[in-house]
């Protein structure tokens, strides 16, 4: 049986304990109940999780956040946890609970002073991350069940993205910077051809995994190839997709600051070219 000494008790049901000169965090249902630091911890029975947190930052960060934060709402970050977790065998970061902790701490906090924050990418998350975000709103239904505070879809979103980032190859960051790439692209296409994007259709879909794609292969440094004579014939044909294309594809390498090949701008033509509902619309708007 692992041998712990406890170093701090968070509250009855975190713990932070030391073993072998590594820092862990240790929860469970009562498993700070009557504790008291500098005694050693042996009851593995009551663990239910364990996390290292390597970095001191962190350690610092998420003893600051359990701290401040009550119980009741601790027990259900740490539940929501476990339905990640169960939900996938991907996943076992400590960056992720410390993450989610934070999020979920400040989400709850807000919510009860009634101040809502919008997420403007809640389209784009759903059909980027469907998988995250399919986590994410069991999530959300447990917190909500479990607080008295109702979470709105939302913080599905935001949480998918903390989800996704650990599934995906991208950081938060470039989740974030992915998804306002592609509003800003489809605001350009859908005033440029004075349209209305359909969000949920499938076209929209493609066009969101075709840009996300896209960023991949740039960040990469990858290249996709056509040739001469098939550019020439998509120029020709479809002038004002192509023109459309061209401009959406200068705003992302100014926003990325690295440089789009012609290729590119001959796919994205493409893509805006089905955005349009009937071939008699194509041929109208596009020739």
């Amino acid at each position: 049986m692992k041998q712990y000494r406890i170093t701090k008790i968070l509250n009855n049901n975190v713990i932070i304990c030391t073993q072998n000169d590594r820092e862990l965090v240790l929860i469970g249902k009562g498993i700070g109940f009557n504790k008291k630091p500098g005694s050693p911890f042996n009851d593995g029975v009551l663990i239910e999780k364990t996390y290292v947190l390597e970095q001191k930052a962190q350690q610092d960060h998420y003893k600051a956040l359990v701290a401040q934060t009550d119980d009741t709402v601790i027990q259900a970050i740490i539940e929501a946890v476990d339905i990640i977790a169960n939900a996938t065998f991907k996943i076992h970061n400590p960056n992720l609970v410390v993450a989610l902790t934070d999020h979920i701490t400040f989400a709850y906090q807000r919510l009860k002073r009634s101040q809502l924050i919008t997420n403007p990418f809640i389209v784009e998350t759903k059909q980027l991350y469907h998988e995250a975000y399919h986590i994410a709103e069991k999530v959300i239904e447990q917190l909500n069940r479990k607080l008295d505070v109702t979470f709105p879809e939302d913080e599905i979103g935001f949480i998918a993205l903390h989800i996704a980032s650990n599934l995906e190859s991208f950081t938060i960051y470039e989740m974030k910077q992915i998804n306002r790439l592609i509003q800003q692209s489809r605001v350009m296409i859908e005033k440029s051809l004075n349209i209305t994007i359909e969000t949920e259709s499938l076209h929209y879909q493609r066009f969101i995994r075709h840009i996300q794609f896209l960023i991949r292969r740039l960040n990469q440094g990858e290249k996709i190839h056509t040739s001469q004579d098939f550019e020439t014939t998509i120029k020709s044909h479809y002038p004002i997709c192509y023109d459309i294309a061209s401009k959406v594809t200068l705003m992302l390498q100014q926003a990325l600051n690295i440089p789009i090949y012609r290729a590119e701008v001959v796919h994205l033509t493409l893509h805006i070219y089905h955005f349009l509902d009937a071939p008699r619309e194509l041929k109208y708007e596009c020739h």
